[in-house]
């Protein structure tokens, strides 16, 4: 087994970006015998739609959040499983993750956290409504504050 890649980063967000970095991950999985782990990052901000937040002076329904966060997680957890199912139908090992929280930040702790070889992850995101966890200037923070390469594909 070559050491060189041994782990590799995937952060998904459903964008056709996303989906192009995970078949070049895929590619290189294969390579370099690594293990894949996709990661979604949910932006609690962004998780409900935009009037559910544009209220003024609407008190905060954490019930009905927890509803459009449930929904969201479902439906990313649906897909990254499917994902998951591809790269395994390719012969490579494959996991993912969901988390909460900053997307940039996130994708750098977890990178951390799992001793991460290389990151793949495309040049831009989901935008407009649909932005639950979007890439674009995130791949940039990414590719800046990495301790270890990242791949960026367009």
């Amino acid at each position: 087994m070559n050491e060189k890649y041994r782990r590799i980063l995937v952060p998904h967000d459903g964008s056709k970006f996303s989906k192009k970095a995970l078949d070049e991950a895929i590619e290189m999985a294969k390579k370099f015998d690594s293990d894949l782990y996709l990661l979604t990052v949910m932006d609690a901000l962004t998780v409900a739609p935009p009037t559910f937040y544009a209220i003024p002076g609407a008190i905060f329904d954490i019930k009905k959040f927890e509803k459009y966060y449930l929904a969201a997680t479902s439906k990313t957890d649906l897909m990254l499983r499917n994902e998951v199912s591809r790269c395994k139908e390719q012969g490579t090992r494959a996991d993912y993750e969901i988390m909460t929280g900053s997307p940039g930040d996130t994708i750098l702790e977890f990178a951390k956290k799992k001793k991460i070889d290389l990151i793949v992850m495309g040049s831009q995101g989901l935008s407009g409504i649909h932005k639950i966890k979007a890439l674009g200037s995130i791949s940039r923070k990414v590719s800046e504050l990495a301790a270890c390469p990242v791949l960026i594909v367009r």
